[in-house]
């Protein structure tokens, strides 16, 4: 990309970031009439010292005439008068202002003694004045920089919500989190605060140019020679200083996914002892941002030195040429006292620029980065004609399912299944055979690249995903929890259940008994991702908490291959209660799960390869024989499921037996 092209992005990245402000356009709008009050009021009790110059001077002047003048002639203080009159803009109306007040409230005071005392007072509340201004400025400024994080945030992460699961398995979870917090908030640095003290400084500067040529034009258009030098320079530094902020960006990213993985797995790392390793891998990370850092901060300090110098370079000829004309009569003292100011005033803006530029750069660093992830297209939006999924029965087909993963190599070819209300069908297979993936097909965690999938008669791409997840629940191998209560994490699908509701549905999952034996029953705090918990303490949580959605339809990703004989026990019974009345999907582990299933599929590289119930499978001599004879022994095969379900009743008969309609469920159709 040519600078031409780069400046080009930069002018719309930036563009693109301002818009953020148009829904609070009166409040940007009141601002910036605040910054260009507030930049003309900081402009003028400067003058008021210049005024102060001149009219002591004047009055000295007067003194000395007047003590010559009675040894000489007489003194005309109107033509001393005229002789200096102020160029100062300000000089003017505050001596009219003075001159009446002074002649009809305190005349017994003297003239000059009075107008010092009012040029200070005027002095003093100007600054007073701008200072309430500035103020109201910051309240307002703040406020809206906070709103505006805070709705690119909300966007951002609703956005990153909509992405099929593919995205987080192809991105690092501790990029996207510096995306969205580091990066959004980073955002703020030149949105607005810059933004608004860039604006202000620019009116600023421009009130310091009028009031400067009004003074004497000659002398400010020699001091604004050296206006463009410290422009290009500002601007070769920033675009340096713009590539390192985005590689530093990318670092930090990758150093957050770094410290992530190793919190998160420290129990790992140490039961490997691989701490000292991990401490290498984190010190190797945390160099390459210190090294990005250093960078930044050397051209930071490189170019604020050289601005100055020639900032500098308008001091001296201000000290040179202004002085030669106050000495010639051409510039009265006072305007000179305020010209040097002035000049300091004039450079700061400019000097401004360059810190504007680098926070600037920065944020478009980060912009650049949280815009990649809002361009990113959400595969599985809901189409423009979705409609809400009605309360559904349980009936789900897949009907020619082939499935690919970023155009790799298929992993589901012609996938046919039909699932009645209540049954369980189950999913068998080696590892990498597409069992999780075709599970993970049902609530559109990925769309097939073929083929539909259809609940009840409804396509599941022409219904709301909400609607359709709402009536589904999930049971992994991995369970998840939140680092929150008991009570929260099995109430997570029904936060508006009663506690009651809750208990019954923790009895259900054969975990109320080990809640009540913690010291805050349903209230305790389980850590991050239940860290607090047994294995098998989660999965029953995770069933409860499957148990109280009442969902329709089920996928349970079985996992008891961890446990004890006596927790697998209880897992099992608890299953068995959840998976009653519901159509469920089993990707198989263990046989007691899916010895009685109403449909066993084999599914071998992505295709079925074998159907039919366990015994028939068996007497097949296919693969679902090998790999029964690999996976279970036959003790296992002898064990009695549950006391509720016969070794002979299959659970669909059970379910059509005990099924009702939930519209309306009680908590004895709920839980058997």
């Amino acid at each position: 990309m040519n600078n031409t092209q780069q400046s080009s992005s930069n002018s719309n990245t930036y563009f693109r970031l301002l818009c953020y402000l148009i829904p609070y356009w009166r409040r940007a709008l009141i601002v910036l009439f605040l910054s260009v009050i507030s930049a003309y009021i900081a402009v003028l009790p400067i003058q008021i010292l210049g005024i102060v110059v001149d009219e002591i001077k004047i009055a000295d002047k007067f003194i000395k005439n007047t003590e010559t003048g009675h040894q000489n002639r007489e003194i005309d203080s109107d033509s001393i008068t005229d002789e200096h009159i102020s160029p100062i803009p300000l000089s003017k109306p505050l001596l009219t202002a003075s001159d009446y007040v002074h002649e009809h409230w305190f005349g017994d005071y003297d003239s000059t003694v009075f107008m010092l005392i009012f040029l200070g007072a005027s002095f003093l509340v100007m600054h007073t004045f701008g200072s309430g201004i500035t103020m109201t400025h910051g309240y307002i400024t703040t406020e809206l920089g906070q709103r505006l994080v805070y709705d690119l945030r909300n966007q951002l992460y609703g956005h990153i919500q909509q992405f099929p699961l593919n995205y987080f398995e192809n991105n690092k979870t501790g990029d996207i989190m510096s995306r969205l917090m580091n990066d959004v908030n980073a955002l703020e640095q030149a949105i607005v605060g810059p933004v608004i003290t860039f604006i202000t400084d620019m009116f600023k500067f421009a009130w310091i140019i009028y009031f400067c040529m009004k003074l004497d034009w000659q002398l400010t258009s020699i001091v604004l020679f050296v206006c463009p030098f410290i422009s290009l320079c500002t601007y070769n530094f920033g675009k340096r200083i713009r590539k390192i902020f985005r590689s530093l960006r990318e670092k930090t990213g990758d150093l957050n996914s770094l410290i992530q993985d190793n919190l998160s797995g420290i129990r790992v790392i140490a039961s490997f002892a691989k701490e000292p390793e991990e401490l290498e891998r984190f010190k190797d990370k945390n160099y390459e941002n210190y090294f990005l850092h250093v960078r930044i901060l050397r051209l930071l300090h490189t170019m604020r030195p050289i601005v100055d110098l020639i900032t500098e370079v308008g001091a001296v000829v201000v000290i040179c040429f202004g002085g030669y004309k106050v000495f010639q009569g051409q510039l009265s003292a006072g305007t000179f006292v305020i010209f040097f100011p002035y000049l300091q005033m004039m450079y700061g803006p400019i000097t401004g620029l360059t810190r504007f530029y680098s926070q600037v750069q920065r944020a478009i660093a980060s912009t650049e980065r949280v815009f990649e992830v809002l361009d990113t297209p959400a595969d599985l939006k809901d189409a423009p004609d979705a409609v809400d999924l009605p309360k559904v029965h349980g009936t789900v087909e897949f009907r020619n399912i082939h499935f690919m993963y970023d155009k790799g190599p298929e992993v589901l070819s012609d996938i046919n299944i039909k699932a009645l209300p209540g049954q369980m069908i189950a999913f068998v297979g080696s590892s990498g055979s597409g069992k999780t993936t075709l599970t993970n097909l049902i609530p559109r965690f990925y769309d097939p690249n073929k083929g539909d999938i259809i609940i009840d008669g409804n396509n599941i791409k022409d219904v709301k995903l909400r609607s359709l997840r709402k009536q589904m629940a999930i049971v992994l191998q991995e369970t998840f929890l939140f680092n929150d209560t008991l009570k929260v994490n099995i109430a997570y699908a029904r936060p508006d259940a009663s506690d009651e509701e809750i208990e019954e549905a923790a009895r259900a999952a054969n975990a109320h008994e080990f809640i009540v034996e913690l010291t805050n029953g349903y209230d305790s705090l389980i850590g991050e991702r239940g860290v607090k918990l047994s294995g098998g303490q989660k999965q029953r949580i995770a069933i409860a908490r499957a148990i109280l959605a009442n969902p329709r339809i089920l996928i349970l990703d079985e996992a008891t291959s961890s446990v004890d004989t006596e927790t697998e026990q209880l897992i099992q019974n608890a299953i068995y209660r959840l998976v009653k009345n519901r159509t469920t999907f089993v990707i198989a582990h263990r046989l007691s799960t899916i010895l009685h299933a109403d449909l066993i599929v084999v599914l071998e590289n992505g295709r079925i390869v074998e159907t039919g119930h366990h015994q028939e499978l068996l007497n097949n001599r296919g693969l679902y024989k090998k790999l029964f004879e690999m996976q279970f022994n036959a003790q296992e095969m002898q064990k009695p499921v549950t006391e509720e379900i016969g070794p002979e009743e299959p659970v669909s008969v059970i379910a059509e037996e005990q099924f009702v309609e939930l519209d309306e469920p009680t908590p004895q159709q709920k839980w058997p």
